[in-house]
């Protein structure tokens, strides 16, 4: 169960707050044994626009109940994890996601993405071409080729899809040089669709923009780079 939550206050009268959490689903009596039978204090940190925004904070809670959920873990206790590894990474004090800058925010998203898309974990209350930026996007793209994984529902096995024509580089895609050549991971059943709808049309879809083969996507899916 999530023990950091986003919320909007609705109104104030001196030092109380009336606050909407937008959760019907918070287990009280889970959070009272946590508290010896009483009810926990709580953090408040109001939101400036230089800390990670409200909606990184809405993503990050969305990956990782996906992860929980694939896992069978509690997402308090995997958000602990992954916060751990993340500081550990960075070199960085024990950090708490309330207190992250937006930068920090995108780059520990971009974490858990990374292990989601790795691992294989379904994504369901998370759906990256949906909410992330153009240039999170990209990254995803890459990742997706990197580990297989269909761009559009995380399916594997799947495989490349040019983008580009290959006629147009030389014809044989067994003996031409991939290098540069812009390519996106896909399932079969997404393979067949980018064919039938066009490149333009399927990439503004999905909002993709292809990723050119570099060396290690080359070798990971054993193209000549020659």
């Amino acid at each position: 169960m999530p023990r950091e939550y986003t919320g909007h206050v609705l109104g104030y009268e001196g030092d109380k707050l009336i606050i909407d959490i937008g959760q019907s689903e918070i287990d009280w009596q889970k959070l009272l044994r946590y508290n010896n039978g009483q009810f926990p204090q709580i953090e408040l940190v109001f939101d400036d626009q230089q800390r990670r925004s409200l909606l990184q904070n809405k993503h990050m809670h969305a990956v990782i109940g996906d992860i929980a959920a694939w896992q069978g873990e509690d997402p308090g206790e995997v958000k602990m994890w992954f916060k751990w590894a993340f500081a550990n990474a960075f070199e960085l004090d024990d950090i708490k996601t309330s207190h992250m800058t937006m930068e920090q925010a995108s780059a520990f998203i971009s974490t858990l993405i990374t292990f989601a898309v790795k691992h294989g974990v379904p994504l369901t209350q998370y759906q990256p071409l949906d909410m992330l930026s153009p240039g999170d996007i990209e990254a995803f793209e890459y990742q997706c080729l990197i580990h297989k994984r269909c761009v559009i529902c995380g399916k594997n096995p799947s495989d490349m899809h040019h983008l580009d024509t290959v006629g147009a580089h030389g014809g044989n895609r067994e003996h031409i040089d991939h290098l540069r050549l812009r390519a996106v991971q896909l399932c079969r059943e997404h393979h067949q669709m980018a064919g039938q709808t066009g490149v333009d049309t399927f990439l503004e879809r999905y909002h993709l923009t292809g990723i050119k083969i570099d060396e290690r996507i080359a070798k990971g899916h054993k193209l000549n780079m020659r």
